[in-house]
């Protein structure tokens, strides 16, 4: 079975890729995330009633990537009436497989080529950003790496649960662009988690170790980092050259930012992130689009 840990208090994650958070109330429990991969509902499942988790109130989706949605059926049918949590901008995601595919990639791409099982659920609460839905849970609005992401503070335990609105130091060493569908707006949420961060709340990301204390603030400067390093290149790079493709942008922030070698699944969720950075530029009026034969390309206004 999949390790699991107390973070703090009542709140607990089992480890994977992603991290699933388990919070407990007098043998009541709120699953965050359930995640991927064989055996890992009944991993869930088993680690509930290790806890003594009589019953199963919540599976909370911090957003709609299917890497943390496909485990939910099988953890729901362990339990009678559970509902399923999510924001009302990234319920779209979590329900259609279309939808997910064509905002991930920025068009519709094959299953194939997606590589994840196509598992759609069914959302029955909208998480709304400052609300609480149960005892002690209250919804933050971490926008950015989809729309209408959302993370979960657990108040007593100065716990944050941020999904993928902050991701582990190796991870963004090895793909160099961090996949935001809007960078600017996951900036803006990287320092709403350096706020708690600095507060002393300890921080669970969806991919990496848990960071508390210093490490918890170390590491969203890190991703801070990392996203104005992406926006530093892209501008850099059209200032270099008369105009780029968005095409030609993925493959050279690819193969400089990270240590992964390019693939076309990683190229494509590179141009949906640098697609941002673009109409993040756009929108400062230091680049504009033109029509070369190659396509739409960029180029640096003057």
């Amino acid at each position: 079975m999949a390790g699991i840990r107390r973070v703090k208090g009542s709140t607990f994650v089992v480890s994977g890729s992603p991290n699933t958070v388990i919070v407990v109330r007098d043998s009541v429990g709120v699953v965050v995330d359930p995640g991927i991969g064989t055996g890992r509902a009944s991993d869930i499942v088993a680690a509930l009633r290790g806890l003594g988790v009589g019953d199963l109130a919540y599976v909370f989706l911090t957003h709609g990537h299917t890497d943390h949605v496909a485990a939910v059926p099988g953890v729901v049918k362990a339990y009678s009436d559970v509902r399923v949590v999510s924001s009302r901008h990234c319920s779209i995601l979590v329900e259609d497989t279309v939808s997910r595919r064509v905002l991930v990639y920025g068009g519709l791409v094959s299953e194939k080529l997606a590589s994840m099982p196509m598992v759609s659920v069914s959302v029955d609460v909208f998480a709304r950003p400052g609300e609480s839905f149960f005892d002690g849970l209250r919804v933050v609005g971490l926008n950015g790496h989809t729309p209408g992401h959302v993370g979960l503070v657990v108040e007593d335990d100065w716990v944050v649960v941020a999904g993928d609105a902050i991701l582990g130091e190796k991870v963004l060493e090895k793909f160099g662009v961090p996949f935001a569908i809007d960078l600017r707006a996951w900036l803006s949420s990287l320092e709403t988690l350096k706020e708690y961060a600095e507060q002393g709340y300890t921080i669970v990301p969806g991919h990496g170790p848990i960071a508390r204390e210093k490490r918890a603030v170390q590491l969203v400067e890190a991703n801070l980092k990392a996203g104005m390093r992406v926006y530093e290149f892209v501008l850099s790079k059209i200032r270099d050259e008369e105009a780029l493709t968005l095409d030609k942008l993925a493959y050279l922030a690819t193969v400089e930012l990270g240590s992964a070698e390019p693939s076309p699944r990683q190229l494509l969720l590179n141009k949906t992130a640098l697609a941002s950075v673009l109409a993040w530029l756009e929108d400062d009026g230091l680049v504009e689009p033109i029509v070369t034969s190659e396509g739409v390309a960029w180029k640096a206004r003057k």
